[in-house]
């Protein structure tokens, strides 16, 4: 990405076609909501002037771009004999949602795998690795994810746990965050990980205070000792789950994903990015994909734009992953001061920052994007200097640097996002996890800078919203609501907590262009896709409800994707969204 552009389109105001023939596609009888800069909402424009105006109903799709947006008797003269028409009786058009941070191999491969979202006990934990065992017996790995320990009472799980489950068996589950897993005996015998292996740079090794043996948890580059040994996915099933992770969004009304590459390795990334690559030539990519590779692959990666160019508006790569720190949950996060309860620890990078500062520029001045995770205050202070020298030495570049995270802030920080001309790549559903228990890691005063979304929005950073899938779900409803809300979930009371730091919540237009236009944005995509103006490729979602006629508390509830819009091909219906027929 960087300097490699998405070739521009002609854009135009809704209700101006773009000549040339009748529609293929008329979608009447709608709601829309074109996402365009200048766009608002009836209620917004009702409070201000007292009276609604005239919505747009109408929009009409031609050779996969937006032709037309206007009502039902501006657009008529655009129907032709073989024209589609199809009445939506109301329900919501938008711009397809952009999730701007994903791990689509990983998430294809977990979707078959052990799923320990929501397991609320150890013994709960115990028996869904044991009833995996059952169903796929033999010696082979029992992989998976998602745990949470602080669903229950904080105890770490143990290698004993998995040993029990399934005896004599390799076994490694990543915890939600990706930044922590647990291993069992067999699976440490064949790391080589021992109570004498040595803990690595940029990793822990857990260890049973009484004995010194490993607990069966790694941390950070620790989990790459298992990593390296467990048998990597062969090419059948690796194109088996990015195209189940791919049919897995358009459902959800995700019609651009930002990959941020398979978590395994290095190598995985690339296999990744290549099979997607065979997957868009051969017509098998039904959705937009932008995909990035690790940093320190980063002359390779400019090697391959040389050679190959950027790609197009279906997939496109030129972005470089790095690693500031780790995460909260995994108490890896790097902190300005101490951890709440802890007289030293705070953290630490997991990397070389100097090394990372240089690679950062290097990819930059390669004409590479930078994406870099960071979430501690220290991480994203460190790195938002870093893009800060980055501007003072090109101003006139577009590098739309990338803060992926951006969880844990300082008032400088957040400013300083504001005047780099960053994108904070955010995770609303990640607070509706970690704001249970945020503050019992930070302290009272860090916690009120704790996901800073509206104070990062009104200082002028871009947001544009994601899903870390499969840290948390693809779920574009529920980011809103939370966004909106910054409700906490309660697990053991199965209820909603009341709103954390709510003057930090976002209102519905800003939250919608931050899954939409903004996303587009971050992939340098905003020429082609991220709103429904004329010229513009025709990807949108049909929403079951008006989300600006619900309540927040009730979106996810109450709001559904019923069809999706890939340049103007249907590529996903609800099985019954009983919208009515074409005519």
């Amino acid at each position: 990405m960087g300097r490699q552009k998405a070739e521009a389109s002609p854009a135009g105001r809704g209700g101006e076609s773009a000549g040339g023939g009748p529609a293929d596609w008329i979608l009447t009888g709608a709601r829309i909501w074109t996402g365009a800069p200048s766009a608002g909402h009836a209620t917004a424009q009702t409070h201000a002037t007292g009276q609604a105006p005239r919505l747009p109903d109408t929009l009409a799709i031609r050779d996969g771009r937006i032709l037309a947006v206007g009502t039902a008797g501006d657009l008529d003269g655009l129907r032709g004999a073989e024209t589609a028409v199809l009445n939506l009786e109301g329900r919501f058009v938008l711009p397809g949602f952009v999730d701007a941070h994903v791990h689509l191999q990983s998430g294809g491969l977990q979707l078959s795998r052990v799923d320990l979202r929501g397991v609320d006990s150890p013994e709960a934990f115990v028996r869904q690795v044991t009833d995996r065992a059952r169903i796929s017996p033999g010696a082979g790995w029992i992989l998976g994810a998602d745990w949470d320990h602080r669903l229950w009472d904080g105890t770490l799980p143990r290698r004993e746990w998995l040993d029990k489950a399934a005896p004599g068996r390799p076994v490694f589950l990543h915890r939600v965050d990706m930044h922590m897993g647990v291993a069992s005996s067999e699976a440490l015998r064949l790391a080589g990980v021992t109570g004498d292996t040595p803990d690595p740079p940029d990793g822990t090794i857990d260890r049973d205070p009484d004995t010194g043996e490993p607990t069966g948890v790694l941390r950070e580059g620790a989990m790459d000792f298992v990593s390296r040994v467990v048998p990597p996915p062969t090419g059948e099933e690796r194109r088996a789950a990015i195209r189940a992770a791919l049919r897995h969004a358009l459902a959800r009304g995700v019609t651009q994903v930002h990959d941020m590459g398979a978590m395994q390795s290095s190598h995985e990334s690339w296999r990744s990015l290549l099979t997607l690559r065979a997957l868009a030539q051969e017509g098998r990519l039904p959705l937009r994909v932008s995909a990035a590779v690790p940093i320190e692959d980063r002359l390779e990666l400019a090697r391959f734009v040389r050679e190959e160019g950027a790609g197009d508006a279906r997939l496109r790569w030129g972005a470089a992953k790095g690693f500031v720190d780790g995460t909260l949950g995994s108490r890896t996060a790097w902190l300005n001061a101490p951890y709440q309860g802890s007289s030293e620890h705070r953290g630490a990078p997991v990397c070389d920052p100097e090394e990372l500062a240089r690679e950062i520029r290097e990819a930059a001045e390669l004409g590479l994007q930078p994406v870099v995770h960071a979430i501690g205050d220290q991480a994203t202070d460190w790195l938002l200097s870093v893009y800060e020298r980055l501007g003072a030495e090109w101003p006139a570049r577009d590098i739309r640097p990338r803060l992926e995270h951006a969880q844990h802030m300082t008032p400088w920080g957040i400013q300083a996002a504001g005047k780099a001309g960053t994108i904070c790549s955010v995770q609303p559903l990640q607070l509706v996890d970690d704001g249970r228990w945020a503050g019992e890691a930070v302290g009272p005063d860090r916690e009120r800078l704790a996901f800073p979304w509206a104070s990062l929005h009104e200082a002028g950073a871009e947001l544009a919203f994601g899903s870390d899938w499969t840290v948390t779900p693809i779920d574009p409803i529920g980011a809103l609501e939370a966004a909106l809300t910054r409700r906490t979930w309660n697990p053991r009371e199965g209820r909603w907590n009341e709103p954390w730091n709510p003057l930090e919540s976002l209102g519905l237009e800003t939250a919608l262009r931050a899954q939409t236009l903004n996303g587009a944005r971050a992939a340098f995509l905003e020429r082609e896709t991220g709103s429904l103006e004329t010229g513009k490729r025709a990807d949108l979602a049909v929403l079951s409800e008006d989300p600006f006629q619900v309540p927040a508390t009730e979106l996810r509830e109450r709001v559904h994707v019923d069809m999706t819009f890939v340049d103007g091909i249907l590529a996903h219906r609800a099985e019954d969204p009983q919208v009515g027929g074409t005519q």
